[in-house]
Protein backbone atom coordinates (compact mmCIF):
# COMPACT_ATOMS: atom_id res chain seq x y z
CA UNK A 1 0.00 0.00 0.00
CA UNK A 2 2.66 2.48 1.05
CA UNK A 3 4.75 1.50 -1.97
CA UNK A 4 1.92 2.53 -4.28
CA UNK A 5 1.44 5.74 -2.33
CA UNK A 6 5.06 6.81 -2.61
CA UNK A 7 5.30 6.27 -6.34
CA UNK A 8 8.17 7.75 -8.30
CA UNK A 9 8.35 11.45 -7.56
CA UNK A 10 9.69 13.63 -10.34
CA UNK A 11 11.44 16.94 -9.84
CA UNK A 12 12.74 19.00 -12.74
CA UNK A 13 14.58 22.26 -13.41
CA UNK A 14 13.67 24.87 -16.00
CA UNK A 15 16.40 27.45 -16.67
CA UNK A 16 15.10 31.02 -17.00
CA UNK A 17 18.14 33.28 -17.35
CA UNK A 18 21.86 33.35 -16.66
CA UNK A 19 24.86 35.51 -17.41
CA UNK A 20 27.12 34.74 -20.35
CA UNK A 21 30.03 32.38 -19.83
CA UNK A 22 32.17 35.27 -18.57
CA UNK A 23 33.57 34.19 -15.23
CA UNK A 24 33.21 36.05 -11.95
CA UNK A 25 35.37 35.41 -8.85
CA UNK A 26 34.50 32.48 -6.63
CA UNK A 27 32.27 33.74 -3.80
CA UNK A 28 33.79 34.06 -0.36
CA UNK A 29 30.48 32.84 1.05
CA UNK A 30 26.99 31.95 -0.11
CA UNK A 31 24.06 33.60 1.65
CA UNK A 32 20.79 31.68 1.42
CA UNK A 33 17.60 33.53 2.24
CA UNK A 34 14.52 31.73 3.48
CA UNK A 35 12.23 31.24 0.50
CA UNK A 36 9.18 33.49 0.40
CA UNK A 37 5.69 32.02 0.19
CA UNK A 38 2.13 33.25 0.38
CA UNK A 39 -0.28 31.09 2.35
CA UNK A 40 -2.83 31.63 -0.42
CA UNK A 41 -0.59 29.60 -2.73
CA UNK A 42 -1.03 26.56 -0.46
CA UNK A 43 -3.80 24.05 -1.20
CA UNK A 44 -4.65 21.49 1.48
CA UNK A 45 -6.03 18.02 0.89
CA UNK A 46 -9.77 18.13 1.58
CA UNK A 47 -10.76 14.51 0.87
CA UNK A 48 -12.98 12.11 2.76
CA UNK A 49 -10.12 10.47 4.67
CA UNK A 50 -8.75 13.73 5.97
CA UNK A 51 -8.57 13.67 9.74
CA UNK A 52 -10.21 16.50 11.64
CA UNK A 53 -7.42 19.10 11.94
CA UNK A 54 -6.56 20.21 15.48
CA UNK A 55 -6.57 23.82 14.27
CA UNK A 56 -9.94 24.80 12.74
CA UNK A 57 -8.48 27.97 11.22
CA UNK A 58 -7.76 27.15 7.57
CA UNK A 59 -5.60 30.23 7.00
CA UNK A 60 -3.47 29.40 10.01
CA UNK A 61 -3.03 25.80 8.80
CA UNK A 62 -1.91 27.09 5.41
CA UNK A 63 0.57 29.40 7.08
CA UNK A 64 2.04 26.58 9.17
CA UNK A 65 2.31 24.29 6.13
CA UNK A 66 3.94 27.10 4.15
CA UNK A 67 6.50 27.80 6.88
CA UNK A 68 7.34 24.13 7.28
CA UNK A 69 7.77 23.72 3.54
CA UNK A 70 10.06 26.73 3.07
CA UNK A 71 12.13 25.84 6.15
CA UNK A 72 12.72 22.33 4.80
CA UNK A 73 13.57 23.64 1.34
CA UNK A 74 16.02 26.25 2.64
CA UNK A 75 17.71 23.89 5.09
CA UNK A 76 18.37 21.20 2.48
CA UNK A 77 19.52 23.69 -0.14
CA UNK A 78 22.11 25.05 2.31
CA UNK A 79 23.22 21.51 3.08
CA UNK A 80 23.66 20.73 -0.61
CA UNK A 81 25.74 23.89 -1.19
CA UNK A 82 27.98 23.12 1.79
CA UNK A 83 28.68 19.71 0.30
CA UNK A 84 30.17 21.54 -2.69
CA UNK A 85 32.78 23.11 -0.40
CA UNK A 86 31.35 26.59 0.12
CA UNK A 87 30.91 28.59 3.29
CA UNK A 88 27.13 28.87 3.47
CA UNK A 89 25.15 31.07 5.85
CA UNK A 90 21.48 31.73 6.44
CA UNK A 91 20.58 35.32 5.57
CA UNK A 92 17.80 37.46 6.95
CA UNK A 93 16.11 40.41 5.29
CA UNK A 94 18.58 42.78 6.96
CA UNK A 95 21.72 40.85 5.94
CA UNK A 96 24.07 42.99 3.84
CA UNK A 97 25.96 41.21 1.06
CA UNK A 98 29.67 41.92 0.71
CA UNK A 99 31.72 42.30 -2.47
CA UNK A 100 32.32 38.61 -3.15
CA UNK A 101 29.12 37.15 -1.70
CA UNK A 102 26.66 35.08 -3.67
CA UNK A 103 23.06 35.51 -2.53
CA UNK A 104 20.53 32.78 -3.30
CA UNK A 105 16.87 33.39 -2.66
CA UNK A 106 13.59 32.42 -4.18
CA UNK A 107 9.87 31.99 -3.85
CA UNK A 108 7.62 28.98 -3.54
CA UNK A 109 4.85 29.79 -6.00
CA UNK A 110 2.70 26.72 -5.48
CA UNK A 111 2.14 23.99 -2.89
CA UNK A 112 -0.70 21.55 -3.52
CA UNK A 113 -1.17 18.46 -1.36
CA UNK A 114 -3.33 16.91 -4.07
CA UNK A 115 -5.36 13.84 -3.15
CA UNK A 116 -3.53 10.89 -1.54
CA UNK A 117 -6.70 8.83 -1.96
CA UNK A 118 -6.82 9.40 -5.72
CA UNK A 119 -3.09 8.66 -5.94
CA UNK A 120 -3.67 5.35 -4.20
CA UNK A 121 -6.79 4.24 -6.06
CA UNK A 122 -6.21 5.59 -9.57
CA UNK A 123 -2.48 6.31 -9.83
CA UNK A 124 -0.91 7.45 -13.12
CA UNK A 125 -0.66 11.04 -11.85
CA UNK A 126 -4.24 11.35 -10.59
CA UNK A 127 -4.44 13.49 -7.45
CA UNK A 128 -0.74 14.38 -7.72
CA UNK A 129 0.82 16.67 -5.14
CA UNK A 130 2.80 19.54 -6.66
CA UNK A 131 5.32 22.18 -5.67
CA UNK A 132 6.79 24.95 -7.81
CA UNK A 133 9.52 27.46 -6.99
CA UNK A 134 11.54 30.23 -8.63
CA UNK A 135 15.18 30.66 -7.60
CA UNK A 136 17.57 33.57 -8.22
CA UNK A 137 21.28 34.00 -7.56
CA UNK A 138 22.81 37.47 -7.13
CA UNK A 139 26.47 38.43 -6.89
CA UNK A 140 28.21 41.10 -4.87
CA UNK A 141 27.21 44.34 -3.24
CA UNK A 142 25.29 45.47 -6.32
CA UNK A 143 23.24 42.23 -6.28
CA UNK A 144 23.83 41.56 -9.95
CA UNK A 145 21.56 38.72 -11.03
CA UNK A 146 23.64 35.93 -12.55
CA UNK A 147 21.22 33.01 -12.59
CA UNK A 148 17.49 32.34 -12.44
CA UNK A 149 15.63 29.05 -12.73
CA UNK A 150 12.42 27.31 -11.70
CA UNK A 151 11.81 23.95 -10.06
CA UNK A 152 8.73 21.76 -10.37
CA UNK A 153 8.15 18.74 -8.17
CA UNK A 154 5.23 16.37 -8.19
CA UNK A 155 4.37 13.04 -6.67
CA UNK A 156 4.77 9.84 -8.62
CA UNK A 157 2.63 8.41 -11.38
CA UNK A 158 2.70 4.71 -10.57
CA UNK A 159 -0.42 2.57 -11.17
CA UNK A 160 -3.02 2.81 -8.43
CA UNK A 161 -4.93 0.08 -6.64
CA UNK A 162 -7.58 -0.15 -9.35
CA UNK A 163 -5.03 -0.68 -12.13
CA UNK A 164 -3.10 -3.27 -10.15
CA UNK A 165 -6.14 -5.15 -8.81
CA UNK A 166 -6.71 -8.70 -10.17
CA UNK A 167 -9.36 -9.36 -12.80
CA UNK A 168 -12.87 -9.30 -11.38
CA UNK A 169 -11.96 -6.98 -8.52
CA UNK A 170 -14.50 -4.51 -7.21
CA UNK A 171 -15.26 -1.36 -9.18
CA UNK A 172 -13.62 1.90 -8.08
CA UNK A 173 -16.75 3.07 -6.28
CA UNK A 174 -16.83 -0.14 -4.25
CA UNK A 175 -13.15 0.22 -3.51
CA UNK A 176 -13.72 3.74 -2.23
CA UNK A 177 -16.55 2.60 0.04
CA UNK A 178 -14.38 -0.14 1.49
CA UNK A 179 -11.49 2.22 1.97
CA UNK A 180 -13.60 4.76 3.82
CA UNK A 181 -14.28 2.14 6.48
CA UNK A 182 -10.66 1.02 6.86
CA UNK A 183 -8.38 2.57 9.47
CA UNK A 184 -5.28 1.12 7.80
CA UNK A 185 -5.98 2.99 4.57
CA UNK A 186 -6.76 6.16 6.49
CA UNK A 187 -3.39 6.01 8.25
CA UNK A 188 -1.62 5.42 4.94
CA UNK A 189 -3.29 8.48 3.41
CA UNK A 190 -2.36 10.62 6.41
CA UNK A 191 1.28 9.47 6.18
CA UNK A 192 1.34 10.47 2.52
CA UNK A 193 0.41 14.05 3.37
CA UNK A 194 4.05 14.56 4.33
CA UNK A 195 4.74 14.57 0.60
CA UNK A 196 5.00 18.38 0.58
CA UNK A 197 8.14 18.18 2.73
CA UNK A 198 9.46 15.35 0.56
CA UNK A 199 8.98 17.55 -2.50
CA UNK A 200 10.74 20.41 -0.71
CA UNK A 201 13.75 18.13 -0.15
CA UNK A 202 13.68 17.00 -3.79
CA UNK A 203 13.40 20.60 -5.01
CA UNK A 204 16.38 21.63 -2.89
CA UNK A 205 18.43 18.73 -4.21
CA UNK A 206 17.72 19.56 -7.85
CA UNK A 207 18.42 23.26 -7.20
CA UNK A 208 21.80 22.38 -5.65
CA UNK A 209 22.55 20.12 -8.63
CA UNK A 210 21.74 22.86 -11.13
CA UNK A 211 23.82 25.37 -9.17
CA UNK A 212 26.74 22.92 -9.15
CA UNK A 213 26.67 22.85 -12.96
CA UNK A 214 26.75 26.64 -13.08
CA UNK A 215 29.52 26.79 -10.46
CA UNK A 216 31.66 24.41 -12.53
CA UNK A 217 31.24 26.56 -15.64
CA UNK A 218 32.43 29.51 -13.58
CA UNK A 219 35.47 27.55 -12.43
CA UNK A 220 34.40 27.64 -8.78
CA UNK A 221 34.36 23.86 -8.31
CA UNK A 222 35.93 20.85 -10.03
CA UNK A 223 33.96 19.00 -12.67
CA UNK A 224 34.05 15.90 -10.47
CA UNK A 225 31.88 17.74 -7.94
CA UNK A 226 29.09 18.40 -10.44
CA UNK A 227 25.82 16.56 -9.97
CA UNK A 228 23.65 16.75 -13.06
CA UNK A 229 20.20 18.26 -12.64
CA UNK A 230 17.09 16.87 -14.31
CA UNK A 231 15.93 19.43 -16.88
CA UNK A 232 12.26 19.79 -17.80
CA UNK A 233 11.39 18.48 -21.24
CA UNK A 234 8.46 20.82 -21.78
Amino acid sequence: MLFVLSGCAQTTIRPVAQIADRQVPRPARILVKNFAIDGRDVTEYQGILRQQPPNPNALERQRVLAEKTTATLTEHLMRGLRQLGFAVESAGSDTVAREHDLVVDGRVTRVDEGSPLRRLILGFGAGAARMETRVQAYYGVERRKILQFATRAESGSMPGAVATAPAGAAAPASVAVGIAAGSVMSKAVQADLGSTEQMAVASAEQAARFLSEFFARQGWIESAQVRKARLATH
